[in-house]
């Protein structure tokens, strides 16, 4: 009897070590599972974050070869941004591999979508860029174009200007000496008494027939204009006022027409002044001829 009890105390004591032998099978199992774990968890960590500090990096470098455009993609930018911070959040806390992943790729996608905008405000720049071209181009045909127009314009402006300008041909200006009726011409300022100015006005078919006042200056060598002073003796010229020393009324009749004037000194005791005169004619409010003469 005693021995059929040690020997179920043997078989009761070799069950419990074949228990205790597969308990700590079972719990060593239980830790390399748990390191495998813990180790892959770690190699995802360090795997998913170099995946996202690459991914950043693409996207900066975009970014920074396209400043251009950084107004027109302000908005995902800051998506962006924020998704990149939240994925580091989620990859310092460890969480589920599967939801860092899901994350990554929406980043991914995102920033994929920035590039194609980015493609396609590029397109879009070329195109206008070439539009803009054709447009200078165009501008620059018409700006050539309008200053040919405008020559010719002024060209033709000036010749109908000066087809309808009478014209003072044959202008001679000179001194005469006087001796009651006799007249005799000469240069010498201490003889001259009168001043005589001959020309011819030009026959015009263009300009209007009618009454025209002649008015003639003369410019002494001092450049005072010889005049009997005073309002009275004065024209207007394009808005300005200037001194006259004779003027004539004529009736032009659109032919040529000879036209002699004189002045006479008022005082024959003063001699003339010695060097060139000008002699400048007016009617119409333009200048229709000019010459000279010298007094010794």
């Amino acid at each position: 009897m005693e021995t059929n009890s040690n020997e179920q105390k043997v078989k009761k004591l070799k069950r419990i070590i074949y228990i205790l032998l597969i308990l700590f099978l079972i719990a060593g199992m239980l830790v390399i599972w748990s390191m495998r774990q813990k180790s892959e968890t770690y190699s995802q960590n360090i795997s998913m974050k170099d995946e996202l500090a690459q991914l950043m990096n693409e996207y900066e470098t975009i970014k920074q070869e396209n400043t251009q455009f950084q107004s027109e993609l302000t908005e995902k930018d800051s998506i962006i941004s924020a998704n990149s911070i939240e994925i580091q959040k989620l990859i310092n806390s460890q969480a589920d591999y599967r939801k860092i992943r899901r994350q990554l790729d929406l980043l991914r996608n995102i920033t994929q979508d920035y590039v194609r905008r980015i493609d396609s405000l590029i397109v879009v720049n070329e195109e206008l860029a070439l539009e803009n071209e054709e447009i200078r181009r165009e501008i620059s045909i018409e700006r050539d174009r309008y200053r040919e127009l405008t020559k010719v314009k002024t060209e033709l402006d000036e010749k109908v200007t000066q087809a309808s300008t009478l014209k003072a041909y044959n202008l001679r200006a000179y001194t005469l000496r006087v001796r009651g009726s006799n007249e005799t011409e000469t240069d010498k300022a201490v003889r001259a008494d009168k001043i005589m100015v001959e020309f011819t006005l030009s026959e015009n078919k263009i300009v209007p027939a009618g009454p025209r006042t002649i008015y003639i200056r003369i410019a002494r060598p001092d450049g005072v204009i010889i005049s009997g002073g005073g309002d009275e003796y004065s024209f207007e010229l394009n808005d300005i006022r200037l001194q006259y020393t004779i003027k004539q009324d004529i009736v032009y009749d659109n032919k040529a027409q000879n036209i002699r004037m004189s002045w006479t000194k008022r005082d024959s005791k003063v001699p003339a002044m010695v060097g060139i005169y000008t002699v400048t004619v007016y009617t119409d409010n333009q200048e229709i001829g000019q010459t000279f003469f010298e007094l010794k």
